[in-house]
C-alpha cells in the first residue's frame, strides 16, 4: 500500500466576525495517499474550500493538525508555507491565472523563478510538462491565442513544473464548456495513472465521478468518504 501523503487529526477552523464566531471545519480527520485520486465535494458553506485552503498550506488550522508529506504544517512560519506551495503543491484554478502579455512557455517556466532549480533546467522543464499537456507546438502563443481548454492545460503544466508530490485543483472546469472539461478530467486521469496524487475541489457530482475517491463535506464536517470502485472514463483525444 502506498505512504500517507496527508493526515488530518480533528482539524478545525473558526473565523472570528465582531463579536460571533464561524465553525468552518469542526473536527476533520481524514488520510489521503501517494498516487490518490480524490474529489472534495461539498455545496458553498459545506467546508470544501477551507479544507482546500488547509491543504494547500494557503490557511491554517486554528485547531488539530495536519501533515503533508511528514511535515506538520502548524509549526511552519508563513515563509516556510510559501516554500512548500512552491516546490511541493501544483495549483490549478477555475481561472488559470496566466500572465496575458507572457508565452505559454514563460508562463510555465514562473514557479521555477523562486524554486532551487538551476536555471539552466527552466526552459527544459516547462517545455517537457508543455509536450506532456499536448502543447508543444503552442510554447510560443500567449492567453489570448489559447482556447480555454488550452489555457487550462497551460495551468496544469504550470502545475507540474517543480514536480510537487500533489495537484491541488479547484474548480478547474468551471470556466469551459462541457466538451473541453472532459478533456481536462481526461487528463487529470492520465497524469494520476503516472502517479501522480490528485485532489479536485467541485461541486459537480459529475466531475467528481472521474475521481477514485469522494471526501463529502456539509456544514464543516466530512460526512461520507466514498471509494468509486468503477471512476467515470473518457478517451483523451490527441491533444493540440
Amino acid at each position: 500500500m502506498s505512504e500517507v501523503l496527508i493526515k488530518v487529526q480533528q482539524a478545525k477552523k473558526v473565523y472570528h466576525m465582531g463579536e460571533e464566531s464561524v465553525w468552518a471545519l469542526k473536527g476533520i480527520d481524514l488520510e489521503i495517499r501517494q498516487g490518490e485520486f480524490v474529489a472534495i465535494m461539498g455545496s458553498s458553506g459545506s467546508g470544501k474550500s477551507t479544507m482546500m485552503n488547509l491543504l494547500g498550506c494557503l490557511d491554517i488550522a486554528s485547531e488539530g493538525r495536519i501533515s503533508l508529506d511528514g511535515l506538520e504544517l502548524s509549526k511552519l512560519d508563513k515563509k516556510q508555507l510559501a516554500t512548500i506551495r512552491n516546490q511541493r503543491i501544483g495549483f490549478v484554478f477555475q481561472q488559470f491565472n496566466l500572465l496575458p502579455r507572457t508565452t505559454a512557455l514563460d508562463n510555465v517556466t514562473l514557479p521555477l523563478l523562486y524554486s532551487q532549480v538551476p536555471e539552466s533546467e527552466w526552459s527544459i522543464r516547462a517545455k517537457e510538462c508543455l509536450e506532456l499537456v499536448g502543447l508543444g507546438s503552442r510554447m510560443g502563443h500567449h492567453p489570448s491565442q489559447l482556447s480555454g481548454g488550452q489555457q487550462q492545460r497551460v495551468a496544469i503544466a504550470r502545475a507540474l513544473v517543480n514536480q510537487p508530490v500533489m495537484i491541488l485543483a479547484d474548480e478547474p472546469t468551471g470556466a469551459l464548456d462541457t466538451q473541453t472539461g472532459l478533456e481536462v478530467m481526461a487528463l487529470f486521469q492520465q497524469l494520476n495513472r503516472q502517479g501522480k496524487t490528485i485532489i479536485l475541489v467541485t461541486h459537480e457530482p459529475d466531475i467528481a465521478e472521474f475521481a477514485s475517491r469522494n471526501l463529502v463535506f456539509r456544514d464543516g464536517e466530512l460526512v461520507a468518504d466514498q471509494v468509486n470502485p468503477s471512476p467515470r472514463q473518457v478517451a483523451l483525444r490527441d491533444l493540440s
